[in-house]
């Protein structure tokens, strides 16, 4: 009998705790695929959980659980695997513990990451876990994935993986040591998202995407770690696309709805598991109340119960995050949470369009999670272009106090036009009375339709002068010409 794998105990007891004591059977029969015991250790579990509340945040199943991994791994320190000499454990989680180790055999001077499953957790499913993870780390080859070295089995049939030993922190502790802004913050998750996004590529879903498996080196590069729980999806065999993931490994706080549920896990996973993480860098927090409170709870919450925003979680948690939540608008609190859908179909479709509204972000363009908005597409336009646009509004300024003095001008124009002709028609009318008086009797012999074709030329003659004066002399040389008079008798 082999003995069972922890995380796979963790993982089936979580599913269990809450059901109702008719579903409970059918489930761990699915679940427990036969293996009686694994069966066994969920069920004694489950039964210790009756008489005490917490499980493996409190009990003493936890704590010894824990010791028994400490001793396992004390164990292998000293031992060689292959060429390598196993110096110190630096981490542990989903299958397996990790181990530095340094190049033994004199051949140059080298160190190395050494992942392997102890052997107190070694089964065949594990093992062929553990070779499906070599075949997928030797073939993604990117700057942001630690590369796989080597692999093999060690003497007492222990896998192993030897991997490019990263040094450097994980994500969340490096943002906060070198107190990095929103913007710097961003451009990481965007590196980490090119990652992920090559690994998609690939037919490769990562599955436990957290702070502690992407670690920024000294230079600010980004490495991605720890494929051991990925599923490779391969899209020729028919089978994948129904796949159901019983054997649920993954850190709690940054899974899915659907791993929790065992529903089948596809990119969209990552995506909820990169929009906690994005939420963790933006707030400093998790998005979930109940984090660090029984794992039944935050199961729940995590599945039915929809988080603050950012900027809400992050103006909460006071001063020590006072900068960056003034800098977390309605943008990154849409991009969040459209990221944290429960339902994988209402999330980004992909990590590119997720990456892509970050970047509109940071470009300060209309992000997508926020639909086509036109006063929010308008004002992002305006600053993205501030110089243009000022100058367009000053031309446009310009072009219509333009229009707007012409046709002042023109009004002031055919005002002025329009009292000439009517000073004009004043004056003819006045010299043509004159010239009726002196006339006397001879002007009475002038006809009515003579007068009008006088006056008519009169008044042209006055439309064309702007002087009065001048305008009085034109007129009365011009009379005398056309119609001549005799000068009264003195």
């Amino acid at each position: 009998m082999t003995v069972p794998d922890w995380q796979q105990v963790k993982s089936i007891f979580h599913g269990a705790i809450d059901m109702p004591a008719e579903e409970r059977t059918a489930y761990l029969q699915e679940a427990c695929a036969g293996d009686a015991a694994l069966r066994g250790e969920v069920e004694s579990l489950l039964a210790s959980h009756q008489n005490s509340e917490g499980f493996l945040e409190s009990t003493a199943v936890a704590e010894a659980a824990q010791m028994l991994e400490r001793d396992l791994g004390k164990r292998w320190i000293g031992r060689l695997i292959g060429p390598y000499e196993l110096v110190a454990e630096i981490g542990r989680g989903g299958m397996g513990q990790v181990f530095r180790a340094r190049r033994a055999d004199g051949q140059y001077r080298s160190e190395v990451a050494i992942k392997l499953v102890p052997a107190a957790f070694a089964s065949p499913s594990v093992d062929r876990r553990f070779a499906a993870e070599r075949q997928i780390l030797a073939g993604l080859v990117h700057p942001g994935i630690a590369r796989l070295l080597d692999g093999g089995t060690t003497t007492d049939k222990v896998p192993y993986l030897v991997m490019e030993l990263v040094e450097g922190q994980p994500i969340d502790q490096y943002c906060k040591a070198n107190e990095l802004s929103v913007s710097s913050r961003l451009r990481l998750f965007l590196a980490v998202c090119e990652a992920v996004s090559y690994a998609h590529r690939h037919l490769v879903v990562h599955r436990d995407l957290k702070p502690n498996n992407i670690f920024i080196t000294a230079d600010g590069a980004v490495k991605l770690l720890d494929f051991g729980v990925a599923k490779v999806l391969d899209s020729v065999a028919p089978a994948t696309k129904a796949t159901v993931t019983l054997l649920r490994a993954f850190t709690l706080t940054f899974a899915s709805p659907e791993q929790i549920r065992g529903e089948p896990v596809t990119t969209a996973t990552d995506v909820y598991s990169l929009g906690v993480l994005l939420y963790h860098l933006l707030t400093g927090a998790s998005p979930y109340r109940c984090a660090n409170g029984p794992l039944s709870a935050l199961s729940r919450e995590i599945c039915e119960q929809s988080p603050s925003p950012p900027s809400a979680t992050a103006a909460a948690r006071g001063a020590g995050v006072h900068h960056r939540a003034t800098r977390i608008n309605a943008d990154l609190d849409s991009i969040s949470m459209l990221a944290l859908q429960k339902e994988p179909a209402r999330r980004y479709s992909s990590v590119d369009l997720l990456a892509e509204d970050v970047r509109r972000y940071l470009e300060d363009r209309p992000v997508l999670a926020r639909g086509n908005a036109v006063p929010a597409r308008v004002a992002k336009f305006v600053r993205r272009h501030w110089f243009a646009t000022a100058a367009c509004i000053a031309a446009a300024l310009a072009f219509a106090a333009t229009v707007v003095l012409t046709a002042h001008n023109e009004r002031a124009l055919g005002v002025q036009s329009a009292q000439r002709f009517a000073a004009a028609h004043r004056t003819a009318r006045f010299l043509l009375r004159q010239l009726e008086e002196r006339t006397g009797a001879a002007g009475a012999e002038v006809g009515s339709s003579e007068e009008e074709q006088v006056l008519e030329r009169l008044e042209s003659i006055a439309a064309r002068t702007q002087d009065e004066q001048t305008l009085r002399r034109g007129l009365e040389s011009t009379i005398p010409a056309q119609a001549p008079v005799t000068p009264p008798a003195r």
